[in-house]
């Protein structure tokens, strides 16, 4: 079986990665070497906030998003978002 491709789009770019099940968001950009919005990497500060679209996902912490930013707008952390299914997912960071 190949790995899944996601994309993210950054910037007007667009980039593909592979997502590892049970792996942050952002670990996975960083692993993949893609421009990617981060600081505390502890879900404090919400420098990864990003629209992630294309299946279930889960957060290990949010001290930043409402319920509403999560639910209606597809909003997660980079850095506490896990995906619940496989995808293929679109992550973009709007600036």
């Amino acid at each position: 079986m190949t790995d899944i491709l996601h994309t993210l789009t950054v910037d007007g770019e667009d980039y593909s990665f592979t997502w590892p099940a049970g792996t942050t968001l952002l670990d996975a950009l960083l692993a993949s070497n893609l421009p990617a919005h981060y600081s505390c990497m502890e879900g404090h500060c919400g420098t990864s906030q990003c629209t992630l679209t294309g299946g279930r996902s889960h957060m290990l912490r949010n001290d930043v998003l409402s319920r509403y930013e999560i639910d209606q707008e597809n909003q997660v952390l980079a850095c506490q978002a896990i995906r619940d299914e496989d995808g293929p997912y679109h992550c973009s960071f709007d600036d």
